[in-house]
């Protein structure tokens, strides 16, 4: 699977003075971009960090929002460069309508963590086996979900207590949440790390509007990546996983996962694999 940059090594989303342990709560903000239906690419990403950050972060964002005269940012609307950002910034035209999103992205960057995410190709992930199909079903985005979870599970300490926070999809919750069980019941890991699952409208939470920025430029870079499709933002991709400087920002990690035809077909292999210890057992 590809990667943009690597995990670092032993280390949890909280860095401590030497010799200091205590729980630390960890709150993770997700959004999907793109529906199987009707898209190339899935995506599943967002963001992670200590909640303590949280509230720091959201008040840059807030002024961030005032500043461009909007009341939230929806990238659905925002990456529309031929209709004014708003009335207090218009900001037509590709060029303006990045250099008026790269703060966002630099709010994330100098408060918050851990940028993840993961994006599918769609047709490969259809033209699966059936027995992938039947254990995580038709729809490409419970995978994405299910990556994305367990890389942040994967990032953080083992005292770590982990909330997830996704924007609120009433068709998608109820799988999500039996997903979200079922990884609990099979890993101790998560079982000790997972504390809640919750869904929020991204009007009222910045740091969901924030994953919904994230998720969406996944989506377009997985479709270059993917199809060599050409897309208008990929200075701000660039800008959101360029590397950490420690001196002027907090983000330390951007653990991005392109999964392609290869990687898919592999996944599938690995899933039939896991399987026939227990079918040799009965």
């Amino acid at each position: 699977m590809q990667h943009t940059q690597g995990r670092v090594p032993d280390q949890g989303l909280f860095i401590l003075p030497d010799g200091t342990e205590f729980m630390v709560t960890i709150n993770a903000f997700f959004d999907e971009s793109g529906k199987f239906k009707d898209h190339t690419v899935v995506t599943f990403g967002g963001i992670a960090s200590p909640a303590a950050e949280i509230n720091p972060f959201a008040e840059d964002w807030g002024r961030y929002l005032y500043m461009n005269g909007l009341k939230y940012l929806t990238m659905k609307e925002a990456l529309n460069a031929n209709r004014p950002l708003s009335e207090k910034n218009p900001a037509l035209g590709f060029d303006a309508r990045a250099e008026a999103l790269l703060p966002f992205i630099g709010c994330v960057r100098k408060h918050l963590q851990v940028i993840v995410g993961t994006a599918l190709d769609v047709d490969a992930f259809t033209k699966l086996p059936s027995h992938y199909h039947q254990f995580l079903g038709n729809d490409p985005f419970f995978t994405a979900f299910l990556r994305t979870l367990i890389e942040v599970l994967g990032l953080t300490h083992p005292d770590d207590k982990l909330t997830v926070i996704c924007d609120d999809d009433e068709q998608m919750a109820p799988p999500m949440y039996k997903l979200y069980r079922r990884v609990k019941l099979v890993d101790s890991d998560a079982r000790n790390k997972l504390k809640g699952l919750c869904f929020a409208d991204d009007e009222y939470l910045f740091a969901l509007q924030a994953a919904d920025m994230i998720s969406s430029l996944i989506r377009r870079e997985a479709d270059k990546r993917f199809f060599n499709t050409p897309y208008d933002y990929e200075r701000l991709f660039i800008a959101l996983t360029a590397q950490p400087r420690p001196s002027e920002e907090k983000i330390w990690g951007c653990n991005i996962s392109f999964a392609d035809k290869q990687t898919l077909e592999q996944l599938a292999e690995d899933l039939k694999n896991a399987k026939k210890p227990n079918e040799t057992k009965r």
